[in-house]
């Protein structure tokens, strides 16, 4: 059975002039097993890595939306100290509403916090 998703504390979402969309995140220690996107357009979006293994991306900024839910795949660069460690593409699924338990998603910072923080530091 799968485990509960790792809420991934910083990501990013890129979109280029032919409206591709890119997600850069944290590396993780095994390899995807035909990777998938789930997103209902809404904050949140599920990347299911493997069956063992779902990434929470959380806080979708708006702008980012209706880009990712028209996208029929997603670019998936994973990155370990400033370097892209594995690149792959993720098939985008746009479904009515996440398989999610919206009580387990947890603020990572309050707002306070969150604007003190210089993100080009976040991997430091």
């Amino acid at each position: 059975m799968p485990k509960r998703p790792e809420q991934e504390s910083f990501y990013e979402i890129h979109l280029n002039k032919q409206n591709e969309v890119m997600i850069s995140l944290r590396a993780r220690e095994e390899e995807p097993s035909s990777p998938v996107l789930l997103y209902d357009g809404g904050e949140h979006a599920l990347l299911y890595r493997t069956p063992q293994s779902t990434v929470l991306l959380d806080f979708i900024h708006p702008d980012a939306r209706q880009a990712l839910f028209n996208a029929p795949s997603a670019l998936i660069a994973e990155t370990k100290n400033f370097k892209v460690v594995r690149e792959y593409t993720a098939v985008c699924r746009q479904v009515k509403s996440l398989p999610l338990d919206g009580s387990g998603i947890k603020p990572l910072l309050d707002a306070d916090t969150a604007k003190t923080i210089d993100e080009r530091h976040l991997y430091e």
